[in-house]
């Protein structure tokens, strides 16, 4: 871990910088490392869920590929994002710039990354796919996204397809605890343990938490155990007040933000509540989830009210 400026956020100031540093499903690390020791780089596809390391790893595995073969070049990548609202036609003409651009130490191959391929259009999956045909010689690209889903099949079939989903539990917590032990925080195995179960694979959010609360990190730790969870319910069930206000006087005592008990709520009923995943429900979810323009006050009123008169959960 590169021990950077501490005014930084610490998602940037423990970003592992090596490959061998990254925490990583063992089969995917075995196949990511094979590329590197068989000089066999073909195009990637990452998806699963944010913060679990996919940007992260590419970034390591394009570095660690160009200085075993003597290819370290800061000018051989270039990283956009596809979901830019300018459209497939600037991302077209970077990428044309970038491909036809001689670098000035030597040659080598080109990586192209784009990041929240999920969010582009079916018409401009479909031209990335013919420019990703164009310049298969000597150039790898490497998508990135949460939805495998949203990816039309044509596009898929241009790239290695590699799943982040579960990372080892032993791997995330040594991570984590040699943040703590960086930051000198006065922190228990078991509530670092509390972390990852809140969290899951979201290492990003562990790291973001572990900042955000490392002042009162004890008081803090335990609003998402199952029980916890469970014993909620029970109290919206019953109440006769307000259910959004208890949730939100919920949310003020742990120090949550509402955006977050919303996604973490979510997690429970999925993992808890399968019965009343049906089409109506998931739509509901996604709603919820990717929606950045509306208040997480209204996000959550949303969310009980349909848990509470069409799926009679509350």
């Amino acid at each position: 871990m590169a021990e950077i400026d501490d005014t930084r956020p610490w998602v940037e100031k423990y970003r592992p910088t090596h490959f061998d540093d990254i925490v990583l499903d063992p089969l995917n690390k075995k196949l990511l490392e094979n590329i590197i020791t068989q000089n066999s780089f073909p195009n990637l596809l990452f998806y699963g869920p944010p913060g679990t390391g996919k940007t992260t790893t590419i970034i390591n595995l394009i570095n660690r590929y160009q200085v075993v073969y003597n290819q370290k070049n800061k000018g051989l990548m270039i990283h956009l994002n596809a979901s830019d609202d300018r459209g497939i036609d600037v991302i077209r003409n970077q990428i044309n710039q970038f491909v036809n651009t001689k670098t000035l130490f030597g040659n080598g191959m080109k990586f192209v990354i784009l990041d929240e391929v999920d969010y582009m259009t079916k018409n401009a999956q479909q031209a990335l796919k013919y420019l990703i045909q164009q310049y298969s010689t000597n150039i790898r690209f490497c998508l990135i996204c949460n939805y495998i889903s949203r990816i039309d099949t044509a596009l898929q079939n241009e790239f290695i397809r590699l799943r982040f989903c579960q990372l080892p539990e032993k791997d995330t917590f040594s991570f984590l605890y040699k943040i703590a032990q960086a930051e000198k925080l006065s922190i228990k195995d078991k509530q670092l343990k509390s972390i990852q179960y809140r969290f899951k694979s979201d290492i990003r959010s562990m790291i973001n938490y572990l900042q955000s609360n490392h002042y009162n990190i004890s008081n803090s730790l335990d609003i998402f155990t199952d029980k916890f969870v469970e014993s909620l319910i029970k109290k919206l069930k019953t109440t006769k007040k307000n259910k959004l206000q208890l949730v939100i006087k919920t949310c003020v005592k742990y120090n949550i933000q509402q955006r977050e008990f919303i996604l973490q709520f979510i997690a429970y009923l999925i993992s808890n509540k399968p019965g009343i995943l049906n089409s109506k429900f998931i739509s509901s979810l996604q709603f919820i989830i990717h929606n950045n323009t509306v208040k997480e006050t209204y996000l959550l009123q949303y969310l009980l009210g349909e848990l509470e008169s069409v799926y009679n959960v509350l």
